[in-house]
């Protein structure tokens, strides 16, 4: 109850907390929804970017680009829902960790003729996530992007849902309950 309490400071007014806390989860979210759904239609494509990192050894590329999006579906879903959402954003910590290791050994090794794959092969009639995709090779931008989602991701783990989620909601209806059933 406290956390709720902290994020409001009048019933049904939102504080800086909770709109920050709002926008961090649909950004982060946002972005993992959207960076999913081209990859489930099209894992061979997704396949084809992870080999290209050459990190993976070749029997356990497709089974990753199979189960990775899958992933970003559930954490961005559970993101924007303010759902599990400590749970969620440390997973999106861990996923972008590894895309960001993923990212600087390209960038150290010279391998960076080839596009990130965070987007599959979507952007190309869609302003939004070809700024976000970066472009056809592996550049500073695809670390620094995925570095603020980290970032914005640590603020939903270190704060919680905030105010206007599905666990908020759920609280107040459980607290709810009890206090009819102790009257």
């Amino acid at each position: 109850m406290s956390e709720r309490c902290s994020a409001l400071t009048l019933p049904g007014m939102r504080t800086t907390r909770t709109l920050v806390l709002l926008a961090a989860r649909l950004l982060v979210g946002g972005v993992f929804l959207l960076a999913s759904v081209p990859k489930i239609q099209s894992p061979g494509s997704f396949a084809d970017a992870v080999r290209a990192f050459q990190l993976l050894p070749p029997g356990l590329v497709l089974p990753f680009a199979f189960v990775l999006p899958w992933l970003e579906l559930l954490v961005g879903v559970y993101l924007i829902a303010g759902f599990m959402s400590r749970l969620a954003a440390l997973s999106a910590i861990v996923l972008l960790g590894m895309f960001v290791v993923a990212l600087f050994d390209a960038l150290g090794t010279g391998n960076t003729a080839h596009a990130c794959g965070c987007f599959g092969s979507a952007g190309h009639g869609n302003a939004v996530l070809s700024f976000l995709a970066g472009g056809n090779t592996v550049t500073w931008w695809d670390v620094i992007r995925d570095v603020i989602l980290a970032l914005c991701a640590a603020l939903v783990v270190w704060w919680g849902s905030g105010a206007i989620s599905v666990e908020n909601a759920l609280a107040r209806r459980r607290e709810s309950s009890e206090e009819e059933s102790a009257a």
